[in-house]
């Protein structure tokens, strides 16, 4: 039964103190007993853990806190606590110093500075760093990236596990700089702690990026280079690094092995001898291969132009040309187009031409068009030989010459002309042999051809039919003549050429001469007449008188 009051004398079976850490010394507990009897108790420790931290008030029952309390260095504290009554035991209690935590103390990273290595294809989400963080104090830590990470690729875990939050793209960002903090969860939040921590994430390359041409696509080479030059030289570019990134170049189209490349520069070599006028562009295909695993390679065609020298001279359809020019063409007629053939390019192949000796003709520099400077004349220079110079306009020009040959082409510009233009003949009158008085006329006629064959004919005299003139102008006297009928004649005789027709005129006078073929006639048959018988001496007493029709 005593037993059962001893354990009852304490107000609680137990005491629980809450003390914080950072109190001061003050009273922080009381333990109270409550007996029946006036009798004075006294409190005494009867065990302790906390070596006096607590002191009891014998009297009062009253804990004093005696130093300061440090959560981190022990939590709690368990003390055993006697009630007497006079020199009788009476009663025992528990009591439990419980020491608040006061947040006194930052987080503290395991290290100031973190560093990881991640490849960059890592699959999202993979935590691939634990960031320790210890607080002496109670509390949860929060982790939090503060800066470096604009684009939100990382975050951390509760368990402080810094994980990938999106894909990483080493050709994009190589390297994450970033300041993670720890901050404790104490309340109010002026009273939280934090400190930093440097987090560097280096992005591991893998082969990713195919190569990629940064060069020009087109290069030129003039047709006059020599073996092994350089033609281009080719260059590529990996996003990738370290192997992933060293390129090799390989051949796979030398355009008929024409070219060859070295695989490591990307020069592009010249193997065989260029003709731009055979081929003026060539193709060749070129790979740029990475050396990492596994590779990739990247395939682009390259255009060479080959640049024209002027090696080739200009070139005429003929070596000559013979060329018939009418002489009346007029002048600045085109005669005839040349057309030289330079098979280089720009100036190279540009042609222009020049005659020599000139004489009436001119050609167009530019166009090769023959023209007639000055009017032709047959008659003058029938035959022309010319030298035609085609020259190209290179810095060192090659040229061609061709000889022509101009003939000029009569027209029929001349008229016929007799010499003399007047031609006399004699005819003794009743001439019995014409034959002797046969003429042949003849006009000149400077034409050529046809236009200088002449046909003669009668025009004006002729009436009578005393005459003839054959085509070919073989002139008769066809009748004897009777100078007492008629003593002179004019013929004029007609030469006529080709066409359009021209005429010149021969005039023959042809005079008779008399002969003595009348005999003498009085006048009259009888003569009458009275003469007296005294007329003297000499008195004409009649006149008789003769004719003959003759002359002298």
């Amino acid at each position: 039964h005593s037993r059962w009051q001893t354990q009852m004398a304490f107000s609680q079976t137990v005491y629980s103190f809450q003390v914080k850490e950072d109190t001061v010394p003050t009273v922080v507990g009381k333990v109270e007993a409550q007996m029946d009897s006036p009798t004075p108790i006294t409190y005494t420790v009867q065990e302790d853990d906390g070596e006096n931290m607590f002191l009891l008030n014998p009297v009062s029952g009253e804990f004093l806190l005696s130093r300061s309390l440090d959560f981190e260095a022990q939590r709690f504290y368990i003390l055993t606590i006697e009630v007497q009554q006079g020199h009788s035991q009476v009663s025992s209690v528990r009591v439990y110093f419980n020491v608040l935590d006061v947040n006194d103390n930052p987080p503290v990273f395991s290290q100031n500075n973190f560093t990881a290595s991640l490849l960059e294809d890592t699959r999202l989400k993979t935590c691939f760093l634990s960031l320790n963080v210890s607080d002496k104090d109670d509390g949860e830590v929060e982790l939090t990236v503060v800066s470096g990470d604009e684009l939100g690729m990382f975050f951390i875990r509760s368990t402080g596990s810094l994980c990938l939050n999106k894909e990483l793209d080493r050709e994009t960002e190589s390297s994450y700089n970033l300041t993670v903090t720890a901050k404790d969860c104490a309340r109010p939040a002026s009273s939280q702690f934090t400190s930093t921590a440097r987090v560097v994430v280096e992005v591991e390359d893998i082969n990713d990026n195919a190569p990629f041409f940064v060069s020009a696509q087109h290069a030129g080479i003039p047709e006059d280079s020599a073996l092994h030059s350089v033609v281009m030289t080719l260059h590529a570019e990996d996003e990738d690094a370290g192997s992933n990134a060293k390129i090799l170049y390989y051949l796979i189209n030398s355009s008929g092995g024409t070219f060859s490349i070295d695989n490591t520069t990307g020069e592009v070599f010249l193997e065989e001898i260029l003709d731009r006028e055979k081929a003026d562009t060539l193709t060749i295909t070129v790979t740029a291969t990475d050396m990492g695993s596994p590779r990739i390679a990247t395939a682009m065609n390259f255009t060479v132009h080959v640049e024209d020298v002027n090696d080739n001279d200009p070139v005429f359809p003929h070596s000559n040309y013979s060329l018939s020019i009418k002489e009346d063409v007029q002048r600045g007629t085109s005669l005839f187009h040349f057309e030289a053939q330079d098979q280089d390019i720009g100036s190279n192949g540009q042609v222009r031409y020049s005659l020599t000796p000139a004489g009436p003709f001119v050609v167009d520099a530019v166009r090769g068009v023959l023209l007639l400077r000055d009017q032709l004349d047959r008659e003058r220079d029938s035959n022309y030989s010319l030298i035609l110079t085609a020259a190209d306009q290179g810095d060192v020009p090659r040229s061609a010459t061709v000889t022509i040959s101009i003939t000029v082409l009569d027209v029929n510009d001349f008229t016929p002309q007799f010499s003399p233009e007047l031609l006399i003949i004699h005819v003794k009158e009743n001439e019995k042999d014409l034959s002797q008085l046969t003429q042949q006329v003849s006009a000149l006629d400077e034409d050529l051809g046809i236009n200088s064959q002449l046909i003669y004919f009668m025009q004006k005299g002729n009436s009578d039919g005393l005459f003839s003139v054959t085509p070919n102008g073989v002139f008769k006297i066809l009748h004897s003549l009777d100078k007492e009928r008629e003593s002179f004649y004019t013929v004029i005789i007609t030469a006529v050429d080709s066409f359009p027709p021209l005429t010149g005129t021969l005039t023959i006078h042809i005079t008779v001469d008399d002969v003595n073929d009348n005999h003498p006639e009085f006048s009259e048959e009888v003569y009458n007449t009275i003469v007296s018988e005294d007329s003297p001496i000499g008195t004409v007493f009649a006149m008789i008188s003769a004719f003959d029709p003759d002359e002298g």
